[in-house]
């Protein structure tokens, strides 16, 4: 049986910005209560974690990225093949209220 890795990777992280810019204009939206997560399909699943400005202070933000991070991490073989940004636009009232958002990630 094959080990499986849970290492989180510098490999799923987002950066191209011009890529970022295109899937924000171009891609699909997924509105939610919380969070709009923009996509478009790809052949690898890489991501990008951003706040509506004045959102929280940095503290609960940082805490809401390493939760979504960690979800990521744990599911990382589950994942649909997409690019997508997630857009935290309201304050979630519970990391479970998030996660529930989040496993749209998940669906195929």
């Amino acid at each position: 049986m094959p080990k499986i890795n849970f290492k989180s990777s510098e490999l799923f992280k987002l950066k191209d910005k011009e890529f970022i810019n295109y899937i924000f204009k171009q891609g699909n939206k997924k509105p939610q209560k919380v969070s709009i997560i923009f996509y478009v399909e790809s052949p690898r699943f890489k991501f990008l974690i951003t706040f509506k400005k004045k959102l929280l202070n940095s503290v609960r933000r940082n805490k809401l990225k390493r939760q979504i991070k960690e979800f990521i991490r744990l599911n990382q073989y589950n994942l649909k093949e997409i690019d997508c940004a997630i857009l935290i636009v309201k304050i979630p009232a519970s990391k479970i209220q998030l996660l529930k958002e989040l496993e749209f990630l998940l669906t195929i």
